[in-house]
């Protein structure tokens, strides 16, 4: 862009001085003209007409030349401001992409991964709601090999009934979200389980009547074999199956 705006400017430059010129040589002719006999004055006449229109010419090129330079001049101003914003948005970018990698690190500090293929509970949480549990669960499988993790959500809570200590297992009520990934692949026991890398699970356990349930541990089954398990406490001081 200023490889183009200055030839245009040199171009501006050379017409400018070559317009001097032919306006001072026809300022020359129209001094002679008067002094000579009625031939060279036609002569004379015409080769003014001649300059007339090739200084017209020359002025003429020379206006379209100054539009052109304005309008480089321009457009280099929009590209200076555009490139400006642009380098402000990647340094804004490349810090939010250093936190967000700090972050991380902190994180996989706090949770280191597990050997390759180990499926972690990352998240666990669970609300009374309306007599049931809804549950909130984020698994992930560390060093995935790219095959599929087929296992079993298992909800066991520790709670009193009758005013005795139990422990039961929970099933699930009903979806909270027909859109939910809780349904695994099947499509037939929303505690199922089949994912590769995450899989993040929300859902309703059915609470019998009269059972204050205190925690649920919950199990991450493959086959018969637990491959995870993580326990979180239900603040509820009324038996959550009490509406069931």
């Amino acid at each position: 862009m200023s490889n183009k705006l200055s030839g245009v400017s040199r171009w501006v430059s050379h017409l400018v001085w070559l317009l001097v010129v032919v306006m001072a040589l026809a300022a020359g002719f129209r001094a002679g003209q008067s002094g000579r006999p009625d031939g060279d004055a036609v002569a004379a006449s015409a080769l003014q007409t001649r300059l007339d229109v090739m200084s017209a010419q020359y002025r003429h090129e020379l206006s379209g030349l100054a539009s052109a330079r304005d309008a480089l001049q321009s457009q280099l101003l929009i590209e200076q401001t555009t490139r400006t914003a642009l380098e402000a948005s990647l340094q804004k970018a490349q810090t939010e992409l250093a936190t967000t990698r700090e972050r991380l690190a902190f994180y996989e500090q706090l949770l280191p991964p597990g050997p390759a293929g180990a499926v972690t509970v990352r998240a666990f949480d669970l609300e009374p709601r309306a007599g049931l549990l809804a549950y909130r669960v984020l698994l992930m499988r560390d060093g995935a090999q790219g095959t599929a993790f087929n296992g079993l959500m298992e909800f066991v809570a520790n709670g009193v009934q009758n005013g005795k200590n139990v422990k039961m297992t929970l099933s699930a009520a009903a979806a909270a979200d027909p859109q939910s990934e809780v349904s695994g692949g099947s499509g037939k026991n929303p505690l199922q389980l089949s994912f590769d890398q995450f899989q993040r699970a929300e859902g309703l356990l059915g609470v019998p009547p009269g059972f204050v349930v205190k925690s649920v541990t919950l199990n991450i089954m493959e086959g018969a074999n637990v491959r995870a398990t993580r326990s979180a406490s239900v603040a509820t001081s009324e038996p959550v199956g009490s509406t069931y």
